[in-house]
């Protein structure tokens, strides 16, 4: 926890633990596409837990800005591929909230280097960022998404994922992705019958990505652009509806027609 107010009886609080809503829980939110989500989660009455790992300051500066606007938000250390730190986020959530209803599996790392120049440590990384924290922080978090009733768990991918088809610049973090992808499915039908869904939602190159197979979009992106935040959120708007609530282990690629 990164800091708490005090209520009138002297007993310490924490920012948005009185205020009423759904709660959510975004991995890697302090930065980037994750404090987006975090974001426009708040905008739509959600409270909203910000994990980082060493994101410190932007962490606080996020919980901050959505507490300014009359939202709630908590902002949690912790390292999402280590178990002891996931079940004392989620143990914290319960503490505090009492429930969650939102997961957005958005951490992950990404390596562009051939296989023959990958070492161990590298292999390792991209598949604890990539797949070890979903599986960790999916299972810490299912009892209370499925005491919420409408529990819901969306998984960041990566577009190419559901091609099942060699990406020879980056074949560890493709293979992190697709077994995400499959995690994601066998999930969905385990939590089927108990009401929570489980969906991918996969970005093509984003607007801010440091690595792009073209600077100019049009070269490989039918849509001739690259992939803005508002679309990504837009698919989370959907699959958060009501509207979604018989939709599950799907994956939803935002790519312009990119790799598809």
């Amino acid at each position: 926890m990164m800091r708490s107010t005090v209520r009138r009886n002297g007993r310490k609080a924490i920012p948005g633990s009185e205020i009423s809503g759904p709660v959510a829980l975004v991995t890697g939110g302090a930065r980037r596409l994750g404090a987006a989500v975090c974001r426009h989660l708040a905008r739509r009455g959600y409270r909203v837990v910000v994990n980082f790992r060493s994101s410190t300051q932007q962490a606080a500066d996020l919980a901050r800005a959505i507490e300014a606007k009359g939202g709630g938000a908590l902002a949690v250390r912790a390292d999402v591929t280590r178990p002891a730190d996931v079940r004392r986020m989620v143990d914290r959530i319960r503490r505090v909230f009492g429930r969650l209803d939102v997961l957005v599996n958005n951490v992950g790392d990404y390596l562009e280097k051939p296989l023959s120049k990958t070492s161990f440590d590298d292999y390792r990384r991209i598949l604890e960022s990539n797949l070890t924290a979903v599986f960790l922080c999916s299972q810490a978090a299912l009892p209370l998404l499925r005491a919420s009733g409408r529990g819901r768990i969306i998984v960041i991918g990566y577009a190419p994922v559901g091609r099942l088809s060699p990406v020879a610049r980056c074949p560890v973090y493709h293979t992190a992705k697709t077994g995400a992808l499959l995690l994601t499915k066998a999930m969905a039908v385990e939590e089927a019958p108990r009401g929570v869904t489980v969906n991918m939602v996969s970005p093509g190159t984003l607007f801010n990505s440091v690595l792009k197979p073209s600077t100019d979009p049009r070269d490989y992106i039918p849509a001739g652009r690259f992939c803005r935040y508002q679309d990504i959120l837009g698919a989370l708007d959907y699959l958060l509806g009501d509207e979604a609530s018989y939709v599950t282990g799907g994956h939803f690629v935002i790519s312009g027609g990119y790799a598809i």
